[in-house]
């Protein structure tokens, strides 16, 4: 029986940013994307609230903020996990210019309106910003507008506070995938690299040509990859998944 996965998405996002990965996942494996996390104030309800919308064991994947939640439950229910995946996102605490960062980011979005902030910071997320369907970026853009204001308040905080997970990865248990674009100016690829030093067993996708966004800029790849990998664990395959490991490596 193929397990669910479950899909966390980013800061101030919901379902909509996972639209292009889910049409393809959706083939494969029962999906669920939470929601009402966005208005939690700290990682760990955030964690609590995606735990309690999923199954008993599921494989689970974090996008950026939903990476920082994917740790969280790591370090909670670890035995819930079949699988984790980390796309675009870092185990590493907030640097004090991050905070500067973000405060400055939230004071735009205060000033400018959701909509006219988050077109720009979507375009900043994406490797080449012409070359997406305007329709999904719309979608996502009215996605924040819906969740407000406020909630972009609480999830910056949340993600300001958030604890460092790097010594919670290393001590992973269930199989690990990394994707990332090598060209994201949101999160380093570096981040992507420590994560994977840490787990040496996991495996590691450097995306070229690609931002913040590989769900949204290479669905078909980062489908590909993620149904080969959950296919060998569920499979219980280990020849399957050292072939997969050496074909995508």
């Amino acid at each position: 029986m193929t397990e669910p996965l479950v899909l966390v998405p980013g800061l101030q996002s919901d379902a909509s940013s996972w639209l292009p990965l889910m049409e393809r996942l959706g083939l494969h494996f029962p999906l669920i994307v939470p929601r009402g996390h966005q208005f939690s104030p700290s990682i760990a309800e955030m964690a609590e609230t995606v735990a309690r919308q999923s199954p008993d064991r599921f494989h689970l994947t974090g996008w950026s903020m939903g990476g920082y939640i994917a740790f969280e439950i790591l370090r909670r229910w670890p035995e819930r996990l079949i699988s984790l995946t980390l796309i675009a996102t870092t185990a590493a605490p907030e640097t004090p210019d991050s905070r500067i960062r973000r405060r400055e980011a939230l004071d735009r979005a205060r000033r400018q309106g959701l909509r006219d902030y988050q077109t720009v910071n979507l375009k900043n997320c994406l490797f080449d910003p012409e070359k997406y369907d305007r329709e999904r970026l719309e979608a996502m853009v009215q996605a924040s507008e819906t969740l407000g204001y406020e909630a972009l308040a609480i999830q910056t905080r949340a993600i300001m506070a958030r604890p460092d997970s790097r010594s919670s990865l290393a001590d992973c248990a269930c199989p690990l995938t990394i994707l990332a674009g090598e060209e994201d100016q949101i999160i380093s690829v570096r981040h992507s690299r420590e994560m994977h030093a840490l787990v040496p067993n996991s495996q590691l996708h450097i995306i070229p040509d690609c931002g913040h966004c590989p769900p949204i800029e290479y669905p078909d790849l980062v489908a590909e990859k993620l149904t080969a990998r959950l296919d060998a664990i569920e499979n219980n395959d280990d020849a399957q998944l050292r072939l997969v490991q050496e074909a995508q490596s």
